[in-house]
């Protein structure tokens, strides 16, 4: 028998000890003083002290016993039969292979190795130690978690560690457990797993998920992660005015600090054109008590060029695998923007399309090109790879019309939705309300607003503003509002653009899959408002349109693990100058990575033939790891052994090794329950040799 306290055994032993103890070190040394008279009385009392000092250490023997029993049951006594070195076990290992397993492990646990390398050797000694006979799975926490279809002998497990490498993929833990528990419940041998990780907060995420619970013994061995000293890029996104005729891209790369080194330094980042290999580098500085640092840089590009690939580095530190980071930047759309609407003429004011149409090309040939489809005609590919698409009729958008715009918004198209001008009993509001995201509603009714309502001064910051943000305040002062519709929706759906004097919004974003949504609560004609007469509504549309492409780029890459790829994606092939993998990657139908293969870098996009698209195809991706996946930072040790006793009960951590063994809840009852014997016993007894007091005469 073991213990899960052990120090709760000790100390039991010491409290029984105690009393003992101190009766030795305490008792009074007596010197006899002769007295002739007290004879009788002496040989008297000599007689009933030799009966009474066996009836004391009977009690002394019980009371002991009492505090060793209880203390025995506070430590959680567990049955090591099933672990037994004489009987061989089916042992499940569940290494942890994710990105988070690349960062440096802890150097008094394991010098010059990675977090991986001390996981594994931790696995293989694992395996080493058991008794002839036994069986091992093998399971890692990403990628293909099962590596063993059937229980294999112990030297065949440790050849497969040997050959796994850590992955770009953020961790399952859970899952692997909850797996590594399933497979060893349909053995008949006793079961235990052995999971070995750094535990970092890129490992797991100790308020996000829990343990599962598990019928086998599970050990759990941590092999700590270095933070010190490291870095990350953590985004790329243009800065210039969006898809343009220009000579030049500049972009922010954005580093963060998930180290506990608060000095002010500096961290050097460098941005490469693969197509071209031309690099420019900036310093990333951080402020004394930042974790957040941007690196502005500028690289000459060919304004012909449709799209074009970029891969930002930082020198390599102690968690190398969010060092780099991969972006796809497009210069010039060749699309036109998609209006949906239905051609009219008994309009005397004009049409919101109409009034769009003009903003986005105010000279004939300048400004951006758009063309008209009927809302009655959208069905599945007859948005025509459209990558910017306005509603302006969405009264008359069916249900397949709605489910295509929606699908065009996932694969990575910007919508943009008009309210109708006129009063129709087509319920338009609840398909636009569900496309906009998860608890967003639009009220049927239209608000008046008399007098008219303006746009508050100061408005909040939003990426399709950002660059009127020095001129807004001026530029939409005139503004009046007559008519307007009410979106309401939560702050984690919906982002405001611009906001009216009363709180509600004129304008909001909102991101549904790799696409993006922007929504008017006024249409664009003069019975609603001002806004179309203004000179803020050309430069407004239009950034609307640029800015909401430039969001598009950002949403283009794939976050290696979990994201999916466009509909019809067959393979990705590697882009000369980038870090991706070396080999073609297959993808399945789903959009999902096949196997475990995947880098940060550029790919090249290949489809399958035939393939239609409701959006324009990229010709790269760009793979990047999840940031929050590497953080090498420690996980609190309360928080963490918290996260493990949830459901894994009982659990203590003792040294690098949390340990939870089986069948301790019997024992401690049955150790209890004589303890509770004892004291009745006691009780029993001590009324019985205690001295009766003289009856009253």
């Amino acid at each position: 028998m073991t213990f899960i306290s052990p120090w709760l055994a000790v100390a039991g032993a010491v409290a029984m000890a105690l009393p003992i103890v101190i009766h030795l070190f305490l008792r009074r040394r007596q010197r006899p003083i002769e007295w002739a008279a007290m004879e009788l009385l002496r040989r008297a009392v000599q007689q009933s002290q030799r009966a009474r000092r066996v009836e004391r250490w009977i009690l002394l023997v019980l009371r002991c016993l009492i505090l060793l029993l209880v203390g025995l049951a506070l430590a959680r006594p567990a049955t090591v039969t099933a672990l037994s070195m004489s009987q061989p076990i089916a042992l499940a290992v569940v290494l942890d292979d994710s990105v988070a397993s690349r960062t440096t492990a802890s150097p008094d646990i394991a010098p010059g190795q990675t977090a991986f390398e001390a996981a594994r050797a931790a696995c293989i000694e694992s395996i080493q130690a058991l008794p002839s006979g036994s069986l091992v799975h093998v399971l890692t926490t990403s990628g293909t978690i099962e590596h063993t279809s059937e229980a294999v002998q112990p030297n065949r497990a440790v050849a497969i560690l040997g050959e796994l490498e850590p992955t770009h993929e953020p961790s399952r833990m859970r899952q692997a457990v909850d797996r590594a528990d399933d497979v060893l419940g349909r053995l008949s041998m006793p079961g235990r797993i052995v999971l070995a990780s750094s535990f970092s907060r890129g490992a797991i995420d100790t308020e996000a998920q829990v343990l599962p619970a598990t019928e086998a013994t599970l050990d759990i061995h941590d092999v700590g992660s270095d933070d010190t000293g490291t870095a990350a890029i953590v985004s790329m996104l243009q800065r210039t005015l969006g898809p343009q005729l220009t000579g030049s891209i500049t972009v922010d790369v954005t580093v963060m600090r998930p180290g506990n080194d608060q000095a002010r330094r500096s961290v050097p980042v460098t941005v490469t054109d693969v197509q071209t290999d031309r690099s420019a580098t900036a310093d990333a500085v951080f402020i004394e008590g930042s974790q957040r640092a941007v690196a502005t840089a500028t690289l000459p590009v060919d304004p012909t060029a449709r799209e074009h690939a970029w891969m930002a580095t930082i020198p390599t530190d102690r968690q190398p695998a969010d060092d780099v980071r991969a972006a796809t930047i497009s210069t010039v759309s060749a699309d036109p923007v998609l209006i949906l609407d239905r051609e009219r003429l008994d309009i005397d004011e004009g049409s919101s399309a109409q009034w769009i149409e003009r903003a986005l090309e105010p000279i004939a040939g300048m400004g951006l090109a758009h063309q008209r489809l009927d809302p009655n005609e959208v069905r599945e590919g007859s948005l025509g790879g459209a990558t910017s698409i306005i509603i302006c009729r969405p009264e008359l958008l069916d249900a397949a019309g709605w489910a295509e715009c929606t699908a065009a918004c996932e694969a990575g198209a910007l919508i943009v939705i008009v309210p109708p001008t006129e009063e129709t009993f087509v319920e338009w509001q609840d398909p636009c309300a569900a496309m906009l995201g998860p608890g967003v509603t639009i009220r049927r009714d239209l608000v008046n607003h008399e007098p008219p309502m303006r746009l508050r001064p100061q408005q909040p910051t939003s990426p399709i503003t950002q660059l009127l943000t020095a001129e807004l305040t001026e530029l939409i002062a005139p503004i009046e509002i007559n008519r307007s519709v009410t979106i309401d929706g939560p702050p984690t759906t919906v982002s405001p653009i611009l906001m009216m004097d009363d709180g509600a919004p004129m304008m909001v974003l909102s991101t549904r899959g790799r696409g993006a949504m922007v929504m008017f609560a006024t249409a664009p004609v003069p019975s609603w408002n001002t806004l179309a007469t203004k000179p803020i509504f050309v430069p407004l549309m239009q950034e609307t349109i640029r800015q909401g492409e430039v969001l598009l780029d950002a949403g283009s890459g794939v976050t290696i693990g979990s994201g999916r790829l466009p509909e019809g994606t067959t393979e990705l092939r590697p882009v000369l100058g980038s870090t991706a993998a070396d080999s073609p990657l297959a993808v399945d139908p789903s959009g999902q990575i096949v196997g475990a293969g995947a880098k940060p870098g550029i790919m090249r996009v290949v489809t399958a033939p035939g393939t239609t698209s409701t959006v324009r195809r990229a010709s790269f991706i760009a793979l990047n790891v999840d940031p929050e996946a590497c953080d090498p930072q420690h996980n609190d040790a309360a928080r963490l052994t918290a996260w493990l006793n949830q459901t894994v009960s009982p659990g203590v951590v003792v040294g690098t090794t949390i340990r939870t063994p089986q069948s301790s809840t019997s024992a401690a009852v049955w150790l209890l329950t004589v303890a509770a014997l004892l004291v009745l016993a006691e009780t029993l007894l001590g009324r019985m040799f205690s001295v009766p007091e003289p009856k009253a005469t």
